[in-house]
C-alpha cells in the first residue's frame, strides 16, 4: 500500500497526490464519497461504486449495482 504524509490546513483540506487521483480516476470536479472506517478514512470515487454497499465496483452502468449485490438481490425470497 503507497502512503504519502500530508498536512491537513486551518480549513481540514489536504491534497491528494496526483498518482493516487490518477490512479482512482478523480479529475478536477469529480464526485467522491468519503467514508469513516474505525481509525480510517477511505475516499472513493463516485462513479462506479455500488450504491447498495459501496465497496465494490459496478459494472451495468445504469443500475450501479455491483455483481455481489445483484447476486445477494436474486437470492432474497
Amino acid at each position: 500500500m503507497a502512503q504519502v504524509e500530508k498536512t491537513v490546513d486551518n480549513l481540514g483540506r489536504v491534497v491528494l497526490p496526483i498518482k493516487f487521483r490518477n490512479q482512482l480516476g478523480i479529475k478536477n470536479n469529480s464526485k467522491v464519497f468519503l467514508f469513516l472506517e474505525e481509525n480510517a478514512i477511505r475516499i472513493t470515487p463516485v462513479e462506479g461504486i455500488c450504491i447498495l454497499c459501496c465497496k465494490h465496483s459496478y459494472e451495468n452502468q445504469e443500475v450501479r449495482l455491483c455483481s455481489i449485490c445483484i447476486e445477494r438481490i436474486k437470492n432474497i425470497q
